[in-house]
């Protein structure tokens, strides 16, 4: 799963990359060829929120099979992340007071 997580990052990191370059563009163009550079900044971002889109979509799909293989783990992470914030919470009340 860890492999799964560097991947998406890597390939968000690629696609606003992509983004940014062609805001830079645009930014770089302001003449006549400025709507053109913007148009495609913009189909950029599209496209990099349908590739993150399928891949939250796929990683989900994954979490749901591991948490189905180990139910156990599954609850012990469950378990703990839960006592976790409820001493995040108590220590923050602890501090207004």
């Amino acid at each position: 799963m860890r492999n799964t997580f560097r991947d998406i990052a890597g390939e968000l990191e690629d696609a606003l990359n992509k983004v940014a370059r062609s805001l830079r563009t645009a930014a770089e163009n302001l003449s006549g060829d400025a709507s053109d550079a913007v148009s495609k900044a913009a189909e950029d971002v599209s496209r990099a929120s349908e590739s993150v889109r399928k891949y939250a979509a796929s990683t989900a799909k994954k979490a749901a099979q591991e948490v189905q293989e180990h139910p156990l783990a599954t609850a012990a992470i469950i378990t703990a992340a839960a006592a976790l914030v409820a001493l995040i919470v108590a220590a923050t009340r602890s501090r207004e007071r």
